[in-house]
């Protein structure tokens, strides 16, 4: 125990009880997407694409990270409206977006540090007009996908102990909400890679872009949100 931190054994006993059942509850779901999409990626880009095992531990698992991270952020973003709609059937699970959403960023924030380790002409040569000039595209993709990790910052920090207390509930709603716009930032990260969406015979083993399942899984997000608006009206989610 901490030094000045006081509890007793019972107490204690509580926390640790609790915190194996979080871990046992919101864990597999990461660990089993990020499997099964790194299985995905390393399919598409290595079996039936060009890339060479040796580019598995950074190129290829980033794709495997960026489309975990999105997922679960997604997953934290639509389980509000999702329990409005639904209620006994997601009712039970809005706890888990905290976690969820949490893992997510942290994902996403790896996402950044492996593509900031792959961003050159080699790696990623349809960033670049020349060795080292990017496209217009590129630009405009990376300050979508800056501005989607600094939107994410206000549903995380809305989500640390305290902050809901300190805060009124309408502004720490607003705090939280503002996490949408994220999945409208990383439908626009990902417009670089439109043209590849619509050219199924370009596609590795017939394998659809990880980037078109990312932007679907967001617009799918949205589109929850968006139907529960429809028929509840503006208020506040759960």
């Amino acid at each position: 125990m901490e030094p000045g931190f006081r509890s007793s054994p019972s107490d204690e006993a509580q926390r640790e009880a609790r915190d194996r059942a979080v871990l046992r509850t919101c864990l597999p779901l990461p660990a089993a997407l990020l499997l099964v999409t790194a299985v995905y990626a390393t399919v598409r880009y290595v079996v039936f694409g060009p890339w060479p095992v040796g580019h598995i531990p950074i190129y290829v698992f980033n794709k495997a990270v960026s489309w975990t991270a999105l997922t679960l952020l997604a997953l934290a973003l639509s389980l509000g409206p999702a329990a409005r709609l639904w209620p006994a059937r997601f009712g039970m699970h809005l706890w888990r977006r905290r976690y969820w959403g949490l893992i997510g960023f942290v994902l996403a924030t790896v996402h950044i540090l492996l593509s900031l380790a792959t961003l050159n002409y080699a790696y990623q040569r349809a960033f670049f007009r020349q060795a080292f000039e990017f496209t217009p595209i590129a630009e405009f993709a990376m300050l979508c996908g800056a501005l989607t990790w600094l939107v994410l910052l206000a549903p995380l920090v809305a989500s640390l102990p305290g902050v809901r207390a300190a805060m009124s509930a309408r502004y720490w709603g607003r705090l939280q909400a503002i996490g949408r716009l994220a999945l409208v930032l990383v439908v626009l990260h990902l417009s670089y890679a439109v043209a590849g969406w619509f050219v199924p015979a370009q596609w590795p083993g017939g394998l659809p872009p990880i980037t078109l399942w990312s932007a679907l899984t967001a617009l799918l997000a949205l589109g929850l949100r968006v139907a529960a608006r429809l028929r509840f009206g503006p208020g506040d989610m759960p």
